[in-house]
């Protein structure tokens, strides 16, 4: 047993002195080197414990956040990107802004801060060479591409409008991109997030296939250690007016942890954006500090507070639990969850693309 343990590691040994000069590391290595994904943290507990598992977004490998038009998808990384600088005065990312709607006043009333961002709005394959060469160069913690369904190939792009020789160029590269940046991607920093939009079935023909497909081929869900759809719930009202919306967020896909199928909640205010103070008590109550009764919440221990509450006094209550007793909520990570199956969830397909 010993003998071949030998012949093993020094197998390893001789593969890794071949390569590690072309890949830059170890191509070969025991199960016990392999390694965890650490986490990009989004700032959203319920996204980052239960949707996720680690924490956040995986660094080194692949989230893909899809849903349909509006939904909030681009607005929740961005706000993922903002409390990461808010958090850590040397946090950066790239954003490939494939279809070219940030700008600086936006992102600073994102409140991110423009000179910590890269951008590029190429929409070809050379927008997706620089993101690979940013992750061989290992020097972003967060690389966004948004979003897959509006890239273009520049055979495309000098084609004539009405020449459909190139429709499947755009799954081809990104198949491509995927495959090419797998390894190093894996031995890097960076969080890969693709933003994808998701199109209504036009090849529907019975109840059983879903409502919506996913373009661009499928490569981007293989590749994907975590899948996350986002839909819209139902509308928040003050009054007779809406003022904003809920939106689930499923995870269809998780290779990272044990919580697949996984569905959370979010508020999102017109005014305000995603109220990160509700995830809070949305997942105080998932794992069992908070339970909600007739429309107002208590904690299951009153020694933290006695007495129930609405949802917009929870910010002021977890500073005074954090001042008297030491205890912050913020940073609670859950010893058992709970989580709900999403029973009516489409499973959502690629089209015809590929």
């Amino acid at each position: 047993m010993e003998d071949k343990q030998k012949k093993m590691a020094e197998f390893l040994k001789k593969v890794n002195a071949k390569m590690k000069k072309e890949y830059g590391a170890d191509v070969m290595y025991t199960g016990d080197g392999a390694g965890n994904f650490k986490p990009y943290v989004t700032g959203f507990p319920t996204i980052d414990h239960i949707n996720s598992g680690i924490g956040g977004f995986p660094r080194g490998g692949v989230t893909l956040v899809h849903g349909l038009e509006s939904t909030g998808k681009t607005t929740l990384v961005l706000d993922a990107i903002k409390y990461n600088m808010d958090n850590n005065p040397e946090s950066n990312g790239l954003f490939v802004d494939v279809e070219n709607s940030l700008t600086e006043d936006f992102l600073k009333r994102m409140g991110i801060d423009p000179k910590r961002l890269s951008l590029t709005s190429l929409n070809t394959e050379d927008g997706l060479t620089i993101a690979k060469d940013a992750i061989a160069a290992n020097i972003y913690d967060i690389i966004v591409i948004d979003s897959l369904a509006k890239l273009d190939s520049k055979n495309m792009m000098d084609g004539d409008l009405g020449d459909k020789k190139q429709r499947n160029q755009r799954a081809r590269i990104i198949t491509e991109f995927l495959r090419f940046i797998s390894f190093t991607l894996r031995q890097s920093n960076t969080a890969l997030v693709l933003i994808n939009q998701e199109i209504e079935n036009q090849d529907k023909k019975t109840p059983y296939d879903p409502d919506t497909v996913l373009p661009c081929g499928k490569q981007q869900v293989y590749s994907a250690n975590l899948r996350l759809q986002i839909k819209r719930s139902k509308k928040i009202k003050k009054g007779e007016n809406v003022v904003g919306y809920m939106c689930s967020v499923t995870s269809l896909k998780n290779k990272i942890a044990p919580f697949e199928r996984a569905k959370t909640m979010l508020s999102y205010l017109y005014n305000r954006g995603f109220v990160r103070e509700f995830c809070h008590l949305d997942y105080l109550e998932m794992i069992g500090m908070v339970k909600k009764s007739m429309g107002l919440y208590s904690f299951v221990d009153s020694k933290y507070y006695d007495g129930k509450f609405k949802a917009g006094d929870i910010t002021e209550i977890m500073e005074t639990i954090k001042d008297n007793f030491g205890v912050d909520l913020t940073q609670i990570k859950p010893a058992d969850i709970d989580y709900e199956v999403d029973g009516e969830s489409e499973e959502t397909t690629t089209s015809d693309d590929e």
